[in-house]
């Protein structure tokens, strides 16, 4: 059966609009966000809460989200020094065992591990496999993109050629300068010289870019994309040249953040805002002129995530992007503060394309139409959709914290209207 989605009239939250949270309603009509509500629409109270545009992950290597956090020396001078001792060790446990599960259910919990933190939207930075654009798939997955690895580990000669492949409208992604040491200082210009520094390029960490080299590819480069707990657990070091981080802010959104892989990361994309907010944009390296910590990170979260990777329909609210949207409940501090210190059981609602994948009971109660599973997500009572519940069950791998009641034995209906 085809699933029709039922337009949603929100009411009672106060709703980001890209600055600030002010009351006024969401309409959807089906997948998108619209200007005026439906006359079918499902009126739902979210009273209390603030709606917020899903989140955009800017760079996860989705399939690796199964392995524990792994490194075997204290600090490393380059990431690529981790990256040999990790090729060393996959013949060991648990690595050995973990590579033996199928591709599909690998690259399931990296979707989901997203999602339940409120990232609809996400940068894989390895091959675009098939598994990842199916409809089920519990994310949306950016399409139109080059990338690779990084200078270590891909020779001149490809690396030019993934270049040369990937359109110019198109993002192409480089890890880059992941390190303290010089050979991390030096890379940027080696890109430059091989002709692969320019409008289309994302280079990904960039903690060991020289503070010209940092000025200068803000104005050339597409963008920079952070992944904060990574670097610090790594290298024990992490973006912090405030020149640059404000100058990448004010310049038409240059940079974004990414969670990376549980393989190095705290863990999802909530916590690297959280981490972001207190150490990468404290007031004493961007400056209270250009914006709050909290604020910045939003905005790296969502728009300016949204802007880098070209995901043109996601990162607003706005009249015809995407309904992918999150709600959180509002504390007393400002609504950007709380959603930079939540984490993913903290969200009242998760919605990705107009339809409620988890969220709290008392508001996916509201969803009379919506066929659900009870569930808990690290400790706390969520209420589940279906059909992602049903996926959850088949995935041979299981994703810590989450608990989800068994399905019963007959079939689901789709969420659809009449």
């Amino acid at each position: 059966m085809r699933t029709i989605i039922q337009p949603l009239h929100i009411r009672g939250a106060t709703v980001w609009n890209g600055h600030e949270a002010v009351e006024q309603p969401l309409f959807t009509d089906g997948e998108f966000i619209c200007a005026q509500p439906h006359p079918k629409a499902l009126e739902v109270d979210l009273s209390g809460c603030v709606v917020f545009p899903a989140l955009v992950n800017a760079h996860d290597h989705l399939e690796l989200n199964h392995y524990p956090r792994s490194k075997f020396r204290d600090r490393y001078a380059n990431a690529h020094q981790w990256g040999e001792d990790m090729n060393k060790r996959l013949g060991d446990e648990p690595f050995r065992s973990l590579q033996t599960f199928r591709l599909e259910d690998r690259c399931f919990i990296g979707g989901l591990k997203n999602l339940l933190c409120g990232a609809t939207m996400v940068a894989h930075h390895n091959p675009p496999h098939h598994c990842l654009f199916r409809k089920d798939f519990p994310v949306r997955v950016l399409r139109d993109y080059g990338w690779a690895h990084s200078l270590h580990f891909d020779t001149p000669a490809h690396l030019q050629q993934t270049y040369r492949q990937t359109p110019r409208s198109a993002p192409w992604f480089i890890h880059l300068a992941e390190g303290t040491d010089e050979s991390a200082s030096q890379e940027y210009p080696r890109l430059q010289e091989m002709g692969c520094a320019a409008s289309n390029t994302v280079i990904v960490h960039a903690v060991g870019l020289s503070a010209d080299d940092a000025d200068g590819c803000v104005h050339h480069i597409r963008g920079i994309i952070i992944c904060p707990t990574t670097n610090q657990y790594l290298l024990n070091q992490y973006p912090t040249d405030s020149d640059v981080l404000a100058a990448a802010i004010q310049h038409q959104n240059k940079i974004a953040i990414g969670s990376d892989s549980r393989l190095t990361a705290d863990g999802d994309l909530l916590d690297e805002m959280r981490f972001a907010a207190g150490h990468v944009f404290s007031p004493n390296k961007i400056g209270e002129q250009h914006c709050s910590p909290a604020h910045c990170v939003v905005q790296l979260a969502t728009q300016g995530g949204a802007s880098i990777i070209g995901a043109q329909q996601s990162g607003t609210l706005s009249h015809g992007h995407f309904a992918d949207w999150i709600a959180i409940r509002q504390g007393e501090e400002p609504p950007e503060n709380t959603l930079c210190q939540a984490r993913r059981a903290d969200l009242a609602l998760v919605v990705k394309g107009g339809v409620p994948q988890i969220g709290d009971p008392e508001f996916m109660r509201q969803f009379t139409k919506l066929p659900q599973i009870e569930a808990q997500l690290d400790a706390q009572p969520k209420h589940m959709h279906s059909e992602l519940a049903q996926r959850v069950h088949n995935c041979r791998l299981k994703e810590r914290g989450l608990e989800v009641e068994a399905l019963p034995k007959r079939t689901f209906r789709l969420f659809s209207i009449h």
